[in-house]
């Protein structure tokens, strides 16, 4: 049956059961898909332990056995280690100048600013900060690591008139630091679009434009071909980091971006952000179908502070409904390193408000207005809008509505107020996770978000990697996996078809609004029960178990007290810190109670008080990167 005539059939028989809840009756347009395609033999032969411990104990690493995939068509080899980095906000700054004027952003005159940078002096990354990261990455850890996430910002900060940057000079920038990328790591990066790797910075529009044409380019050494036309209409994709096993999604973010001018919400058709959760629910289902997992990767990460609300709550939702299948997020942008529990409860009684008098319903008694913050409150909390989050809005029939004002500012120079960020995250997040009786046995009321410390000198440079549980893989000879042509091609032709119905959207062509959102793709139906959790709350194939953060020490390889090289901060499962015993939800949930438990408990002279203060001081200091910025009096 052709594609066309399982959409009409499908919406027909759509208006026909209104009865239904809403999710039962989201259309799942591409069946099978897996299924038609050709199937490929993968043989998995196990490698020798690394015999160079001490390299790895350097690094804090620890020993694993790899194995190496062979496709035997190709003859194509890929070694699993069972780690992967991840590295964000290079920023770097081609006009940067050591021994220039700071407050002048090191772009002349006489100063104090040093080689590679100086952590909160508000600056952007000199060239050879980012030469000499990438090739400490390259001769420390490029033979351990399966894979780089790798989320964006790869041009410096528009923070100088003298130095305006244009279109051009962000295409070149990027692709410079591109070409070192592949020429050092081949394809194991994975790349996402910064906010300030487009222009003017956060702007940016659907596809096709030149700017997705350019970054096609650009990416072309990590981007799959057969993905060239869904990526020319947003600039997201995903890779298979282990073939037909794990996946990364590379998430354009912009079109989540409050300060995107062009992002008015997620909820309909003509949003760029409603077509980007369209690409999402099929690949997810098309994982799920292949038993595949994946981990989402982007920019900006989905929080009250960045995230328009419509945006927030369906990446909450397909967070939670896909749990089976995401292992969690991984973002930069902030520059801060820390984490966020993600509550589906909050998202579905957002939507319950929004929707509630448009025929919204779940498939439980609870009350969502109780027992937590709602997500609302939440964006009150961050002083973020949702003044336009209403049905009316949502109703406009043409355009994106301009009248929310979005800032395009000059952006850089001395972080502020970065504190004040993390106690509103401890205050607002930390202290509201519930009790493991009302999070789940697992945890699986919770998705995870990991943000990490940028290279840009915000504070000092960072980066880290994972480890992950591959033992599945070293158990196994061979293992049959299909391809993606039909796939593509069917995805493509579905998504230019909803493009065709843009302008008789759902909630203006429809007078009940109820059918609307049981026919919005963009909605994930209920994760089917008695379907086991994935790597995310259960430990196997997959599961991350602990990670090392790096850090560079600024002033004393400026001072030349020490060679350039990154050192280990911090790790996970450190006794004296952290002490997680892996990196499943609950052990954040955990953690996150702790950070948490001061604030909720600041009446009760709790005899753990003195203990958890110090532990939220040690998290603030690795927040900042071992800068001492939450000592500074910067608020």
């Amino acid at each position: 049956m052709a594609i066309s005539t399982r959409v009409a059939l499908l919406a027909l028989i759509n208006a026909l059961v209104l009865g239904l809840t809403w999710w039962t009756l989201t259309p799942n347009t591409i069946f099978s898909m897996s299924s038609r395609e050709t199937l490929t033999e993968y043989i998995v032969e196990p490698l020798l332990a690394s015999s160079n411990d001490h390299a790895l104990a350097k690094l804090g690493l620890k020993p694993k056995k790899s194995v190496e995939i062979t496709v035997p068509g190709t003859g194509e080899k890929r070694t699993i280690h069972g780690r992967f980095l991840h590295v964000t906000d290079f920023h770097p700054d081609p006009h940067y100048k050591p021994g220039s004027d700071i407050e002048g952003m090191c772009h002349g005159g006489a100063g104090k600013a040093g080689k590679y940078g100086d952590a909160i002096m508000g600056c952007d990354s000199p060239m050879a900060l980012v030469e000499q990261t990438i090739d400490w990455i390259a001769e420390n850890l490029k033979d351990k690591i399966d894979f780089i996430v790798w989320t964006g910002d790869n041009m410096r900060h528009d923070n100088d008139r003298r130095f305006p940057r244009t279109e051009l000079d962000i295409f070149e920038m990027n692709e410079q630091i591109s070409d070192l990328m592949h020429k050092k790591f081949g394809s194991m990066p994975v790349p996402s679009l910064g906010n300030n790797d487009v222009y003017p910075h956060n702007l940016f529009a659907p596809g096709p434009t030149l700017q997705t044409r350019e970054f096609f380019k650009i990416w072309r050494p990590f981007v799959p071909q057969s993905q060239l036309h869904i990526f020319s209409r947003g600039v997201y994709f995903f890779q298979e980091v282990i073939p037909n096993k794990l996946a990364v999604l590379s998430i354009n973010t912009l079109y989540l971006f409050q300060s995107n001018p062009l992002v008015e919400s997620c909820d309909k058709r003509k949003d760029p952000g409603y077509k980007l959760f369209l690409w999402l629910g099929y690949v997810l289902k098309e994982m799920r179908q292949r038993n595949m997992k994946v981990w989402l990767t982007g920019h900006v990460p989905p929080t009250a502070k960045n995230y328009d609300i419509s945006c927030l709550r369906k990446y909450i939702l397909w967070s939670h409904e896909y749990r089976d299948v995401i292992i969690g997020g991984l973002y930069g942008h902030m520059n801060i390193d820390h984490f966020l529990p993600l509550d589906s409860k909050q998202a579905y009684a957002s939507m319950q408000r929004k929707f509630s008098g448009a025929g919204f319903q779940t498939d439980d008694e609870e009350d969502y207005s109780l027992d937590f913050t709602l997500l609302e409150d939440l964006y009150s909390l961050y002083n973020s809008s949702v003044v336009h989050d209403t049905i009316n809005s949502v109703e406009q029939e043409f355009g994106f509505d301009y009248t929310i004002p979005k800032s395009i500012e000059i952006q850089g120079g001395v972080p502020q107020r970065k504190v004040a960020y993390m106690e509103t995250v401890r205050e607002g997040t930390y202290a509201n996770i519930k009790s493991q009786k009302k999070s789940g046995k697992n945890g699986e009321r919770y998705s995870i978000v990991n943000v990490a410390a940028s290279v840009v000198p915000t504070f000092n440079p960072g980066m880290r990697v994972y480890e992950y549980n591959i033992s599945d893989l070293c158990e196994t000879e061979s293992y049959q996996g299909a391809g993606w042509e039909q796939f593509f091609a069917e995805i493509d032709q579905v998504m230019q078809e909803d493009d065709s119905n843009e302008l008789r959207d759902d909630f203006t062509t429809f007078s009940n609004k109820a059918e609307a959102l049981r026919r919005d793709k963009t909605i994930p139906r209920k994760m089917p029960k008695n379907t086991p959790l994935g790597p995310a709350y259960v430990p196997q194939s997959f599961t991350p178990e602990r990670y090392v953060q790096y850090y560079l020490d600024l002033k004393s390889v400026n001072d030349k007290k020490k060679d350039f090289g990154y050192e280990i901060e911090y790790s996970t499962d450190d006794a004296n810190i952290y002490a997680m015993k892996d990196l499943t939800v609950l052990e954040w949930l955990k953690l996150g109670r702790k950070l948490g438990g001061p604030v909720k408990d600041r009446t009760k002279n709790s005899k753990n008080s003195k203990s958890l203060d110090r532990l939220w001081k040690e998290f603030l200091s690795h927040s900042f990167v071992s800068s001492d910025y939450e000592n500074l009096g910067y608020g």
